[in-house]
């Protein structure tokens, strides 16, 4: 399937749940709605300033977040195209704005080196995660929403326990900056830009954080 051509950059792309629809963050500060089936555009989402650079649908497939270099996060009815809440508090670009897995709250990273958690019901922040030395380039929930992975250009991969906001672990051995991470569904390992770490919950106990 081919999607109608956009001179403008891409930032990030993601599948709804129900895997009809694409959503795509781009550089003009649009946010664009696909239909998988017939590639075509069905809409778009106005209201940040500048680049968009990640855009996810909630798990229920009603709403998206975005975050973008105008240093928020919005959060988008897909029905209504209105902005729901906008979410305020980095110092610096926002590189990625994620989903809890019950899609209640969000994280988000910035290249103000901070990782923080919001609550969608209130649009509060509730937790600032401080440690990265640098940029902090990509953050997800592990599946069962407890712990959160970060990576960032100090060349780290972080693991954060959601309850407490604390480090409970930091993964070492790039030689250069982590610019993105996965977690497998089971959440027994994480992949990063360069390498592929073998990680055991055994291996700490998150309720002593």
């Amino acid at each position: 399937m081919k999607f109608k051509r956009n001179s403008n950059m891409i930032w990030d792309v993601d599948f709804s749940p129900d895997g009809k629809y694409i959503v795509s963050g781009l550089q003009d500060s649009t946010i664009r709605l696909w239909d998988v089936h017939s590639g075509m555009e069905m809409k778009q989402l106005l209201g940040h300033s500048k680049a968009v650079l990640s855009t996810q649908f909630s798990p229920n497939g009603k709403m998206i977040i975005s975050s973008s270099t105008d240093k928020t996060i919005k959060l988008w009815n897909v029905e209504s195209d209105k902005t729901l809440k906008q979410f305020k508090g980095h110092f610096d670009y926002i590189m990625r704005a994620k989903f809890s897995p019950d899609g209640k709250f969000i994280v988000s990273c910035s290249v103000d080196k901070t990782v923080r958690i919001w609550s969608i019901k209130t649009g509060m922040e509730l937790k600032v995660l401080k440690g990265h030395l640098s940029h902090v380039n990509d953050v997800k929930y592990f599946p069962d929403g407890q712990t959160i992975v970060s990576c960032s250009s100090d060349n780290t991969i972080r693991l954060w326990n959601v309850k407490s906001g604390k480090k409970v672990q930091t993964l070492e051995g790039h030689s250069n900056c982590v610019k993105c991470v996965d977690i497998s569904r089971n959440g027994n390992t994480i992949a990063s830009g360069l390498l592929m770490v073998k990680f055991e919950f055994g291996d700490y106990n998150i309720n002593q954080q």
